[in-house]
């Protein structure tokens, strides 16, 4: 519908408010974020007042949720040339005008829970500011949503902070899309607020269940102030997620260390801040934290020397095998010292470098070459080479193939017309399999699961289906 003539524009209330001398502005339906005494207070810098009377007025408050009485005299009003105004204009001005300092020293001088609830409600607020505003909020129940008011608090939050898709607007009445705000984010502000709040739990699939600091403590935008307040909690859990998370930076790492416990080593050596001095600390405490250093941490040359050291060449932890930040260097000298089912692995790794990849390929070692089949860091070429060396001969290959997705498309349609079982569940799992073929294994009971299971068929389905 077009805008009626004297419903002015969002930008001149303020000019008009300017012009008015002891004016008096009507009042009709209800106002959202302001009270009705605040709003007077407001207009009275202009010279202005509010009015719930008709007489002597100069303009019109459309306010939310008018009666039809108040429609009927807006009408009237309207007819006869009175500027009409909505009241999300004036709240918006006087969100603008809002004095910070004031504000927050009057809220914790005398806690008022409706006006901090409507203030985080408002939309014309900064983020800043409403996160000032969070942290002063005292919760009411011992579960999320629980409160009526709690529940108002937790939905503004997800409204603003949380970015839903079209279709996701419930999200925002749900205690579980905090665990998903606290996964997405990287505001240090808004982290450190939710520090300070009231342990929730969050319940998960299959009985399990996490807290609301579990799920904070392994953010990596953690400011300091938030990982001491963390750190002070003394939860054997939190402690665990904080030992993972490089926020904690070196002081925190050693403060860890000094404990000597099991599984605040495990964390730690999943923490990508570990620098190769805790890295030689950590490879001393047993077979379980070698596993973790050598499946997470970046693995250079002398880092390969300590673990070498402590576990020899014929022991080397397994993860080490699989490990995908191996330096090249460090890759090299593994593969020449280590023994030929670990090099085998070593082959399927991602990380292999490409100087390594050619001479591989050359290999009479049809495990190695096995492998290399199902390496998506091999070049399409290559793999091309490795299927043309040996035919059909070898099924384990071509199944290895069939399921990389960095096979040519023509070696996985020429798979799908073989019609065999084993390249075919291959298939139906590789991400880069065409369409049509995917639109064909979806109708054999055998392979549905695996392609409705398929992240890159679900993508294109919903592309075809206008979905995207």
């Amino acid at each position: 519908m077009n805008e009626k003539p004297n419903y002015a524009d969002k930008k001149s209330l303020e000019p008009f408010l300017q012009r008015v001398e002891n004016g008096a502005l009507l009042l009709l339906g209800s106002p959202e974020y302001f009270t009705e005494e605040e709003i007077a207070r407001f207009l009275k810098r202009y010279g202005a007042k509010l009015t719930r009377r008709e007489e002597g007025i100069v303009a019109v408050l459309e306010g939310r949720r008018m009666n039809p009485a108040e429609e009927t005299v807006s009408e009237s009003l309207y007819a006869q040339g009175i500027p009409h105004y909505r009241i999300a204009e004036l709240e918006r001005l006087m969100s603008e005008r809002l004095g910070e300092r004031e504000v927050l020293m009057s809220l914790k001088l005398g806690y008022d829970a409706e006006r901090l609830l409507r203030l985080i409600e408002n939309e014309y607020l900064d983020d800043k500011l409403i996160v000032k505003f969070l942290k002063l909020w005292r919760w009411e129940a011992d579960e999320l949503m629980e409160g009526e008011s709690d529940a108002r608090i937790l939905s503004a939050l997800l409204k603003r902070f949380l970015d839903a898709g079209n279709y996701e607007s419930d999200i925002y009445y749900s205690p579980i899309s905090l665990l998903r705000l606290i996964r997405e984010t990287e505001n240090s502000a808004l982290l450190e607020a939710l520090v300070d709040w009231p342990d929730f739990t969050f319940r998960q699939q299959r009985g399990r269940s996490i807290t609301l600091h579990e799920a904070l403590a392994s953010k990596e935008a953690l400011d300091q102030r938030s990982v001491e307040s963390l750190r002070r909690r003394k939860e054997a859990a939190v402690d665990r997620a904080l030992a993972a998370n490089p926020a904690i930076g070196r002081e925190g790492i050693e403060g860890f260390l000094v404990r000597h416990d099991g599984s605040l080593d495990e964390a730690l050596a999943a923490n990508p801040a570990l620098e190769t001095e805790h890295f030689a600390e950590l490879a001393e405490r047993g077979e379980a934290v070698a596993e973790a250093l050598a499946g997470f941490q970046r693995i250079e040359e002398e880092r390969l020397e300590i673990l070498a050291r402590y576990y020899g060449w014929e022991n080397l932890p397994e993860a080490l095998a699989d490990n995908p930040r191996i330096d090249p260097e460090a890759f090299g000298r593994l593969f020449a010292k280590a023994p030929e089912d670990f090099q085998r692995r070593l082959a399927a790794n991602p990380a292999l470098p490409s100087e390594f990849v050619k001479s591989l390929a050359e290999s009479d070692d049809e495990q190695i070459l096995e492998a290399l089949a199902s390496n998506p860091a091999v070049e399409g070429a290559i793999l091309r080479k490795i299927r043309e060396r040996f035919g059909e001969e070898t099924e384990r290959i071509d199944e290895a193939l069939a399921g990389n997705p960095s096979t040519p498309i023509e070696l996985l349609e020429a798979f799908y017309e073989t019609g065999r079982e084993p390249l075919l569940t291959a298939l139906a799992a590789n991400p880069s399999t065409p369409m049509e073929i995917f639109h064909q294994l979806k109708l054999d009971f055998r392979f549905y699961p695996l392609v409705s299971q398929n992240p890159a068929f679900v993508e294109r389905a919903n592309f075809e289906m206008g979905m995207r």
